[in-house]
């Protein structure tokens, strides 16, 4: 998916490809660190594929949230799997939909830089894509362990 005024495709990382849609011009993101930070989790997962990364604004995300999940609210990080069974050999993970907006308000709350707030939203809505969720405690803190591992493991 190209849209927007940036688009990037990354390839490489054994059999991962990222490609990232910024659709909004007004916020500036290291997006090659978005791309690295993609690539870390699928090749640490053990996960081949393609990912897509749209950087939109709280307009797409609301509109998305009340489609899919009948809530009539913007939200920071949406995850669209391509499938709910993540074991076939399918060359196309997901999409990852993240709200530039919210994630500078989120930034401001948590006392971090834009790009720090954009890429924990990335690491969890990754996370979503390759099966982890935090409905139960007890997948929670799971996947808080997998958020913690891959944001702050050196690369």
């Amino acid at each position: 998916m190209k849209t927007g005024p940036e688009s990037r495709e990354s390839k490489g990382t054994r059999g991962v490809a990222v490609n990232l849609s910024q659709t909004v011009s007004e916020f500036r993101v290291n997006q090659a660190q978005i791309e690295r930070q993609v690539k870390k989790i699928l090749s640490g997962e053990k996960k081949a594929g393609q990912v897509d990364v749209i950087l939109s604004g709280d307009a797409l995300l609301k509109k998305l949230n009340l489609e899919f999940f009948g809530k009539k609210m913007a939200t920071d990080v949406l995850s669209f799997p391509l499938e709910d069974d993540l074991s076939t050999n399918s060359n196309y993970v997901g999409e990852v939909y993240i709200s530039l907006e919210q994630a500078k308000r989120q930034a401001r709350d948590y006392h971090a830089t834009l790009d720090e707030e954009v890429l924990r939203l990335v690491t969890h809505g990754t996370l979503h894509l390759l099966g982890y969720d935090h409905k139960k405690a007890k997948d929670a803190r799971v996947m808080k362990r997998k958020e913690g591992k891959y944001l702050y493991a050196r690369s």
